[in-house]
């Protein structure tokens, strides 16, 4: 499963770890932790089986990305140049499986210092999907899963404003990659994320426009052990998140 826990979760620790608990998944990739928080995220995962967790967080606010599994992982040796804190290559040995979990930066996430200098948040995205698409071509031919929230999508995962680079997500679909929920749900149109109005008359604040931007995608070697793939509403409905889950459900063989 993957699932984006809104600003590093603050609060709703416990909540969230209770709503992955319920669905019990062997592999969670969360993004959006945070320093501030962490060690309780780590330790409530713990608590529910999850012995093995690595995670990019560091001191400070920067959003980051974790990999929680009841199997071992191994941090593979696969660095990047940029926005390191969202990116998390892993190899689960017993399952002779490879997982990397990222975070792409929305196109308006420019990251500048004091000093003007840095990059936008195009240029951002641009990159980090560059460093996604040559993994997933070098690993093309191994067991792989790419997840977490890719701020991307194709024109029927947007309502209003279209995504930017969206040829990013053709281009793993030419290299054979599979989109766990669209490959079972070809014609379906449910989001992950919205924006948010304001009702005039109540106050109160709605749903606008929706996003799928949060996926489970799988190389060309795992499209016959997919089972199933969906998405967990309530968690966003009932605001302990602002993003839906994402859950696959994969038939791996243990080499255990």
């Amino acid at each position: 499963m993957t699932w984006n826990i809104q600003s590093g979760g603050g609060q709703r620790i416990q909540s969230i770890v209770n709503e992955i608990a319920k669905l019990k998944p062997d592999i969670v990739g969360l993004t959006e932790v945070r320093f501030g928080n962490v060690d309780e995220l780590c330790r409530s995962l713990n608590a529910h089986g999850y012995e093995y967790i690595e995670t990019t967080c560091l001191a400070g606010s920067t959003n980051s990305v974790l990999l929680a599994s009841r199997a071992p992982l191994k941090v593979a040796n696969e660095p990047i140049a940029h926005d390191s804190e969202r990116w998390l290559p892993v190899d689960v040995v017993d399952l002779d499986l490879k997982v990397l979990c990222v975070h792409i930066p929305g196109g308006t996430d420019n990251k500048f210092g004091a000093d003007g200098l840095g990059m936008s948040g195009k240029k951002r995205k641009e990159l980090l999907w560059d460093e996604v698409i040559s993994y997933a071509r070098r690993h093309r031919n191994e067991k792989v899963v790419l997840l977490g929230d890719f701020n991307t999508g194709l024109p029927e995962d947007a309502q209003g404003t279209p995504f930017v680079l969206s040829d990013y997500i053709r281009v793993l679909r030419l290299e054979k990659y599979v989109d766990t929920w669209r490959h079972l749900n070809p014609k379906a149109r449910e989001y992950t994320w919205y924006t948010k109005r304001r009702n005039k008359e109540t106050s109160s604040s709605e749903d606008y426009n929706g996003f799928r931007l949060d996926y489970v995608f799988t190389s060309p070697a795992l499209r016959d052990s997919i089972i199933d793939a969906k998405h967990v509403h309530d968690v966003r409905v009932n605001r302990t998140s602002d993003h839906a889950i994402v859950v696959a459900d994969l038939a791996l063989a243990s080499d255990a």
